[in-house]
């Protein structure tokens, strides 16, 4: 991940999302949109991981259950390539997730889905402050 793809110039974005629910990524960037950020979509692990690649975010929204993975062990490659990236998780399921499992994998904040759209906006602006 540290060469940027030659296919796709360097662009940095705000907000990667992170869900293979292509209704909900599309809802969510959207709304980020709405509010002026620059928003990118990926649907799998594999396409998060190369989207930050050559378009690094400052904040990553990813879901708990991935195709082949979870958004926990992303969240660790992720952190592992972008240190300072910012990483709210969600999940639909009841899951189980310690605050110092979290806080290993570098994840600020937790929410479960369905979640209201206006405290998700705040919590990214607010990340994106910090």
């Amino acid at each position: 991940m540290n060469n940027p793809s030659s296919e796709h110039p360097f662009e940095p974005c705000d907000v990667l999302v992170v869900d293979d629910d292509y209704a909900l990524s599309e809802a969510i960037s959207q709304l980020l949109t709405r509010s002026g950020l620059r928003v990118r979509m990926a649907y799998d692990a594999a396409a998060a991981l190369n989207f930050a690649s050559f378009a690094p975010p400052r904040v990553a929204i990813l879901d708990y259950q991935l195709s082949g993975t979870n958004g926990l062990a992303l969240a660790a490659e992720l952190r592992a390539e972008l240190p300072t990236l910012h990483i709210i998780l969600m999940s639909a399921n009841d899951v189980d997730i310690d605050q110092a499992t979290l806080e290993r994998a570098g994840i600020k904040v937790f929410v479960n889905k369905p979640m209201p759209p206006g405290p998700l906006r705040q919590a990214v602006l607010q990340l994106l402050e910090s």
